[in-house]
């Protein structure tokens, strides 16, 4: 069996392996401290210096092991082998670490979002806070903390709600059958436009889609700003809005209702 140290050590080789390491370990901080200070200055590529630190990181850990070994004259070759074997038992028991790690890297290449974008993915809501190697931190919208995987953040759909300045709501209303429908389309659409009043914004106007159980399917659409609570703050401003309208055109929305007919049954048979 070929020894793993190849010779005796003296002091000298101890001290040339010890400034290695020290050097090394130094390095790697340094370089860690560096990526995260570009990163809080909100670079447009904070995420791709992210994941180019760690795999900086990872290189100058491994040459800087790599060197050590040899100032301590130890051979690498029966190591390996020995690693070789033990890396892939490793590699079965970390499988789904390793398909987080590699997720990180993909997403962090690709993009889909960036740190401060809101987004919907596996069920969950929220600000992306983070993109770390193992997952994905949000920020609910209720202040809570939540870590998706990034492997289910790949295999699943992810809805990014700020990826564009505007987006559109659709809100349905229904109507009652003989209304003046031209003039109520004319007037939803007008109060939507008022209650947005932003040049920024497209213009907002109301469509009849349809004839329902209850009376006419309108669909109200308009846009506004993408953050989350000022869509929510937008659908509850035109909701006030087309409810007082409504009423001041004598326009009562319709709601489901049930008739009962009464009907006489006739009197039990006398058992007399």
């Amino acid at each position: 069996m070929t020894p793993v140290i190849a010779a005796a050590l003296e002091t000298s080789d101890w001290i040339t392996a010890a400034a290695i390491a020290v050097g090394t370990i130094a390095i790697a901080v340094l370089t860690r401290r560096l990526t995260k200070r570009r990163i809080q200055r909100v670079d447009e590529q904070a995420e791709l210096i992210d994941v180019g630190g760690r795999i900086l990181v990872a290189i100058v850990v491994s040459l800087g092991g790599f060197y050590t070994m040899q100032a301590l004259k130890i051979e690498i070759g029966p190591l390996l082998g020995a690693f070789g074997i033990g890396a892939l038992f490793i590699a079965v028991g970390l499988q789904p670490l390793l398909v987080n790690v590699v997720g990180s890297v993909i997403l962090q290449a690709r993009r889909p979002f960036r740190r401060g974008d809101q987004i919907a993915t596996n069920g969950f809501e929220g600000t992306v806070l983070d993109i770390t190697s193992t997952s994905t931190v949000l920020l609910s919208y209720n202040g809570e903390s939540i870590h998706v995987p990034n492997s289910a953040v790949l295999s699943n759909p992810v809805i990014n709600w700020t990826h564009e300045p505007v987006r559109r709501t659709i809100m349905p209303i229904s109507v009652p059958y003989g209304c003046e429908l031209p003039r109520v389309l004319s007037v939803l659409g007008r109060l939507a436009r008022q209650t947005l009043d932003d040049e920024n914004l497209p213009p907002a106007e109301a469509l009849a889609i349809g004839f329902g159980d209850n009376g006419i399917d309108v669909e109200l659409r308009f846009w506004h700003y993408s953050d989350v609570l000022e869509s929510q703050s937008a659908r509850s401003q035109v909701a006030c809005a087309v409810d007082e309208g409504l009423r001041e055109l004598g326009v009562i929305i319709p709601f489901p209702q049930v008739v009962v007919h009464p009907v006489e049954t006739p009197p039990e048979p006398s058992t007399q």
